[in-house]
């Protein structure tokens, strides 16, 4: 028969001097292997546990080996095991730079113009798992939308318009982007202008412009002063008089005043105008 062993007489460590004693009487002893094996269980169990912290503004995907589970809910998230993987996407709103290029009008000419479209994620699953590269997809629809609408419009239409094109271009990208999981907030023309040989033709059609408003207001100025005198004559031809009273404020105002010789003509003929 085999004889019962003895408890390990468990002992600790005083805390001024640090010589081990042995514990107190009436706590329970416990062998040394034992807490050893409680500190293994708790650091096993820490190493199969995973903790994250989804904020409001993003959306968590849950992957494991591989295969996704499921969304995760904003807040602090506990996965216990292996083989997780988390993919986490920014659902605020963004601005994507469409690059300056130039584009083709009905007329064939050349217009470089720029765009941005706003847009944010509104199925990260989908956005995720339809295309590798959705952001670049959304570029290239924008771009495209930008060339048919530019397309269909001759350059001075395109240049007159191309502030009114925003409503075109967004519902074209629309769709293409819902596919993708993306929600399209606008898409606007950024910037417009003319290239190439264009800019120097443009340039001189402005400056003939310009030269014709000037051209026409002269002559708006002169046909405004011919009709002035006209009338002036026409109101001097039945009221003598007033001739001859303009005449004196004439001289009056002249830089000798009545005192300054003038060479009028026969002195006669201007004294019998001056009496009748």
């Amino acid at each position: 028969m085999r004889r019962p062993q003895k408890p390990f007489p468990a002992t600790v460590r005083d805390p001024k001097s640090g010589t081990p004693r042995p514990e107190s009487p009436g706590r329970e002893s416990v062998h040394p292997d034992f807490r050893e094996n409680n500190k293994q269980k708790k650091k096993t169990k820490m190493k199969y546990m995973h903790t994250i912290t989804v904020r409001e503004t993003q959306a968590a995907l849950l992957y494991r080996n591989g295969v996704f589970e499921r969304t995760l809910a904003p807040g602090k998230q506990r996965l216990f095991g292996f083989g997780y993987e988390v993919r986490i996407h920014d659902k605020r709103w963004k601005e994507m730079q469409i690059q300056g290029q130039e584009f083709m009008t009905a007329d064939k000419a050349q217009l470089r113009a720029s765009a941005f479209v706003k847009y944010r994620i509104a199925d990260a699953l989908l956005f995720e798992s339809v295309s590798d590269n959705p952001a670049y997809a959304i570029y290239t629809a924008a771009q495209l939308a930008l060339r048919d609408a530019i397309g269909a419009l001759g350059v001075e239409d395109a240049l007159d318009r191309g502030k009114d094109l925003s409503p075109d271009l967004t519902a074209k990208v629309v769709a293409e982007a819902a596919a993708l999981g993306v929600e399209v907030g606008k898409v606007a023309v950024k910037d417009m202008g003319v290239g190439g040989d264009l800019k120097k033709v443009f340039a001189d059609v402005l400056s003939a412009r310009s030269q014709s408003l000037v051209t026409l207001e002269k002559a708006r100025a002169e046909a405004a002063a011919i009709r002035t005198l006209s009338n002036a004559a026409r109101v001097f031809e039945t009221n003598p008089a007033l001739l001859k009273l303009k005449f004196l404020q004439a001289l009056e105002k002249s830089e000798g005043g009545f005192a300054q010789p003038y060479m009028l003509g026969n002195a006669g003929n201007w004294l019998d105008f001056l009496k009748t």
